[in-house]
């Protein structure tokens, strides 16, 4: 492997074409998604003799000091880019240097760096190692985190609601009559969701719904967002928005008519969803993080595999 070296790529199908050609690349790390955090952002590019070895989204702050993770956006750490039938010595060997590489640049580059890694990302021992030997310099902090992972690839389209708990399965005959599809009215979504948070007592930061707009907009003018409602009788029970890529489905984004929550239109809409991300070929669905008691029990309930992530942070 020849010296390394860190530039930035400007052009978005090439940018693209990496994420998805990427183990680590998600819809989080694309071009469409990266503008609609409303965030300075670089898409920074590991090179070696003109061969792109791997990508790293970079988000900064307002200053540009700072590497962050902005809020509803795991996955956008390192990218590694291999050849085809590269022999798993050699992967581990590869992936290794250039994370240190990428590693010794960012800390070069920012005061403080934060950072959430895809699952598929094993070697950790760049950031555990950064600065091991210098008792008085900063090392990163790694925190472990937990998503679900639903597989459709080959699956029945009978065997989820088999295979969820029982407490699911009686809520999807609950509410058999309800009526679910694909909604448009990103206003009504915004106001469910703020109630949604409302009934639970938390104080919803303006820059927060601002942004969940920004993303789903963002998502449904470019293709790669579904938002969905679940409708009773006494009106809107439940709107979901779903984001895609080629690999996956990602549960983003949900929200529930405090007065309609025990109907049971969270979890047909949910199944809903299901389906129709294994009519779109998605080869599995990402609950997107199993990281509270409440949201992580019902995600859970659907019978997906955990699998574990980390976030890691530098700090001055």
């Amino acid at each position: 492997m020849s010296a390394l070296t860190l530039a930035e790529l400007d052009d978005d199908a090439r940018w693209d074409a990496g994420v998805a050609a990427s183990a680590q690349g998600t819809v989080f790390c694309r071009s469409a998604y990266l503008r609609s955090l409303g965030m300075p952002f670089r898409r920074l590019a590991v090179l070696s003799g003109g061969k792109t070895l791997a990508l790293l989204p970079a988000v900064e702050d307002a200053s540009g000091q700072r590497l962050v993770q902005p809020p509803f956006t795991p996955y956008q750490g390192i990218l590694f880019l291999h050849d085809a039938g590269v022999l798993p010595r050699q992967r581990v060997l590869d992936e290794y240097r250039v994370a240190e590489f990428v590693v010794a640049e960012l800390a070069a580059r920012y005061r403080d760096i934060a950072l959430a890694l895809s699952w598929t990302f094993q070697d950790l021992r760049p950031f555990l190692w950064h600065n091991h030997h210098l008792d008085d310099q900063p090392r990163f902090a790694v925190k472990p985190r937990y998503t679900a992972l639903l597989k459709l690839d080959g699956a029945s389209a009978d065997s989820f609601a088999a295979q969820a708990r029982a407490c699911r399965r009686q809520e999807l005959r609950k509410a058999a009559d309800f009526t679910v599809g694909d909604v448009t009215d990103v206003a009504r979504f915004l106001d469910l969701y703020a109630e949604t948070f409302a009934r639970q007592e938390i104080a919803l930061p303006a820059e927060n719904l601002a942004l969940v707009r920004r993303i789903t907009e963002a998502a449904l003018a470019c293709g790669y967002g579904r938002l969905s409602s679940c409708t009773t009788p006494q009106g809107v029970a439940s709107i979901n928005l779903f984001l895609y890529d080629q690999r996956r489905a990602y549960y983003l984004f949900a929200a529930n008519e405090p007065a309609l929550r025990n109907t049971g239109a969270a979890t047909r809409l949910m199944f809903d969803n299901i389906a129709h991300a294994q009519q779109r070929g998605v080869a599995e669905l990402d609950f997107v993080g199993v990281n509270s008691p409440n949201r992580g029990d019902f995600k859970l309930s659907f019978n997906p595999e955990l699998a574990l992530y980390f976030e890691v942070a530098l700090a001055a």
